[in-house]
């Protein structure tokens, strides 16, 4: 369940739950004062009555102050009737003295106090109660001798208006009370579903602040935090290929200064031996000044190499190289390419077979860097290939929407840990790494730059029977006039 939906149905139960417990307390206690206290409907109904008595007696009031004795009789002898079969009565009192009553109660200590007071006035005493008005010269008292309402409580007028008071105060007390216990408990049963995802993404937080990148929220539940913690968690992967991307171009740049410092200083070494050797008069023939001389200039060409292969990784590196990109036909442009260079490896004692080809199929690459590609790969083959007759075949076909051109040869291979640092900067096999003149280590690196900027890509691996296979995968644009 979302938080949003979360927050609207405790918000609808925050309303309608206090209102049903409090109209459950209202009632339970409301039944419970009534059984306490023996109150009953009817003692309502009995109230109400009484109530109505007085008013007919005020009425009588203002009538008898005019009125002679006997129309008071009558009156009263009429109301007295009507109310024979309940226990409220009316008397009427002239100085004192009953004037006139239908069998009701004698006097007692309640009606004195009541013919003393001036005015209108309520007295309460044991079931007897009592209301008493002036009429003039009269006194009218109208008691009922079996008053029920909050019998058992108290009889006393003034403490029965206090509880009617009281009453109201608390069941509103206890109605604030329940409003306030039910919104604190959905309140702990929400915050609750929002501070514990709250605390992991803090302590995921934290755990990548102090450098664990492994660090992953496991977390179960279906609202908005589920996305939360699954970026959170993208996040910290992104994180972490940052941090070792940055680690291997720091280890790469190592390795960089390093390779350059090797690869110059090897060729400079040489260079200043016979410099020093022509400056101390040691080549005192013509053939050994020329053997000296010739030392020095294929140093040097070594070195122009190993800066030129420097500068065009850089470029491609930087992505400022230019290149000059269009519609080849793959097939015919690798025949071509195969024939021109041919005889020159085949002088190298490298010989290459073309051994299957494609027509028709077309795509996108800069020609010149292309044949730098296969070039490299060649060069390769050629420096580290020990046996006597050296071969490369090469082979192109469609694999999976993609031109496939494969270049293996009939050397001993790499070992297999080091497939995948074939294609890093500097890297040449243990027995390559102390001679120059076997290659900078840059050519393989300068390749898959190449291949990447061509849209395509470059592996290495092993074959069964011995020997490296690289294979070069472009993207096919045309076939046999068909548009992609």
């Amino acid at each position: 369940m979302t938080i949003k939906r979360r927050l609207f149905i405790t918000n609808m139960m925050m309303l309608v739950i206090p209102i049903i417990l409090s109209v459950m307390v209202v009632a339970g206690m409301s039944l419970a004062l009534m059984g306490m206290f023996g109150i009953r409907i009817n003692d309502f109904n009995e109230a109400d009555k009484f109530n109505y008595v007085v008013t007919k007696a005020q009425s009588f009031s203002k009538k008898w102050s005019d009125s002679d004795i006997e129309q008071i009789k009558i009156d009263i002898s009429s109301f007295n009737i009507n109310y024979s079969e309940g226990s409220i009565s009316l008397v009427v009192y002239q100085d004192g003295e009953r004037l006139y009553s239908l069998g009701v109660f004698e006097d007692n200590p309640i009606i004195l106090s009541a013919l003393s007071e001036k005015g209108d006035n309520y007295f309460s005493r044991n079931n007897h109660y009592i209301y008493s008005m002036d009429a003039g010269n009269y006194k009218i008292i109208v008691m009922d001798t079996n008053y029920k309402f909050f019998r058992g409580f108290n009889n006393n007028l003034t403490d029965n208006h206090g509880f009617l008071i009281i009453f109201p105060i608390l069941i509103f007390t206890v109605i604030i009370i329940i409003v306030f216990l039910t919104n604190r408990f959905l309140t702990r049963i929400v915050v609750k579903r929002i501070i514990v995802p709250l605390d992991m993404l803090v302590y995921g937080v934290h755990q990548i602040r102090d450098g664990n990148l492994d660090y992953r929220i496991e977390y179960k539940g279906k609202d908005e935090f589920a996305g939360v913690c699954s970026d959170f968690n993208e996040m910290a992967q992104h994180l972490k290929n940052m941090v070792n991307s940055r680690q291997k171009d720091e280890e790469s740049r190592k390795e960089l200064i390093a390779g350059i410092s090797h690869d110059l200083r090897t060729p400079l070494t040489s260079i200043t031996t016979y410099v020093e050797g022509i400056e101390l008069g040691m080549a005192t023939t013509p053939q050994m000044q020329k053997h000296y001389f010739d030392t020095i200039k294929n140093k040097t060409k070594d070195l122009e190499h190993i800066i030129n292969q420097l500068f065009l990784f850089s470029k491609l590196d930087i992505d400022e190289y230019p290149t000059q990109m269009e519609m080849l036909d793959l097939g015919k442009w690798l025949t071509d390419f195969i024939r021109g260079i041919s005889d020159e490896y085949g002088q190298k004692g490298l010989r290459i077979e073309l051994t299957n080809n494609i027509q028709g199929t077309k795509v996108r690459a800069d020609r010149l860097q292309l044949g730098n590609v296969l070039t490299n790969i060649l060069e390769n083959s050629l420096k580290y290939c020990a046996n006597n007759d050296k071969i490369v075949r090469v082979s192109c076909g469609i694999e999976d929407d993609g031109a496939v051109v494969i270049l293996s040869d009939n050397g001993t291979g790499v070992p297999d840990d080091d497939l995948e640092k074939l294609f890093n900067i500097f890297y040449r096999g243990d027995k390559a790494r102390s001679n120059t003149s076997q290659g900078s280590g840059l050519g393989l690196a300068i390749s898959l730059k190449i291949m990447q900027r061509l849209g395509g890509s470059i592996k290495a691996e092993n074959l069964p029977e011995g020997g490296l296979s690289v294979s070069l995968t472009l993207p096919i644009f045309e076939v046999e006039g068909e548009k992609n």
